[in-house]
């Protein structure tokens, strides 16, 4: 499938360790998004589940990134859609931020916080990024899902890149509550495929003009892989070079940064 990166129209790009690192854009991507928006679509993909697609937009503008609102994915508004397809009308915990609110909130779901309802209320737990989430929190949600609920989380991610290094990520917590509990959850964003068929959809192009970009082998090349998608790692956030002997998929290229796309 592989065509030369310079004929592809269609470019699905991961945020986080990929365009920015915390707060700060990383200069060669910067670069190199000036370039390739010039002659190919773009759509912005990112499992941070913080941030709502507007605020995603707003952070990749004042980054230096032109970016539209309607071109950015979150594992949160995939998340929140699948949850209003099974449990409409049912209450549902939820442990996250700003992002994964305002999804609930569009997608009309009868949300609440730890501690608002009795665990057993609880049809489903809709987890993602939560910074500031306590220990009564965590116990909260871990009784919700052994007394039956559902258990979904945003996305998978261990750490996210951050200008002091990687951090926790939704997946940590993750992994924290299926310890406590027993139970795996059902994930929805990155390597799983409704992320990358909604990208698709909003690109309109053949699969072979398209190509996936991201920082995170488990996550970003996984996915481009399972959607049959050419991918390219750049060694700016979590997978190092060394990773790669040991990767579930193999990308179809591998670039210390962005600018060496057009090298």
């Amino acid at each position: 499938m592989s065509k030369n990166l310079y004929e592809k129209r269609g470019v699905i790009v991961d945020l986080d360790g990929t365009l920015y690192r915390g707060d700060r854009a990383i200069p060669s991507a910067v670069s190199w998004y000036q370039n390739i928006s010039r002659s190919a679509d773009v759509v912005f993909v990112t499992n941070n589940s913080m941030y709502s697609p507007e605020r995603v937009a707003s952070r990749l503008r004042n980054m230096g990134f032109r970016a539209d609102k309607q071109r950015v994915l979150t594992s949160a508004v995939a998340a929140a859609a699948y949850a209003a397809e099974v449990w409409k009308n049912e209450p549902i915990l939820v442990l996250g931020e700003e992002g994964l609110w305002q999804a609930v909130s569009s997608a009309g779901l009868r949300a609440f916080r730890p501690g608002d309802i009795a665990p057993a209320e609880a049809a489903a737990v809709l987890q993602g990024i939560h910074t500031h989430c306590t220990y009564n929190d965590l116990a909260e949600v871990c009784l919700a899902i052994r007394a039956g609920a559902a258990y979904v989380l945003t996305n998978p991610d261990r750490a996210l890149p951050d200008t002091r290094g990687l951090i926790p990520g939704a997946g940590s917590i993750g992994a924290l509550i299926e310890t406590a509990t027993g139970v795996a959850p059902l994930v929805i964003g990155k390597p799983q495929g409704r992320m990358m068929e909604q990208a698709l959809a909003l690109l309109g192009l053949p699969k072979e003009e398209v190509v996936v970009v991201g920082d995170n082998l488990d996550t970003d090349i996984l996915a481009g892989h399972r959607a049959g998608l050419d991918t390219v790692l750049v060694l700016t956030g979590y997978s190092r070079r060394e990773d790669l002997a040991s990767a579930a998929a193999a990308p179809t290229w591998v670039l210390d940064d962005l600018t060496q796309w057009f090298a």
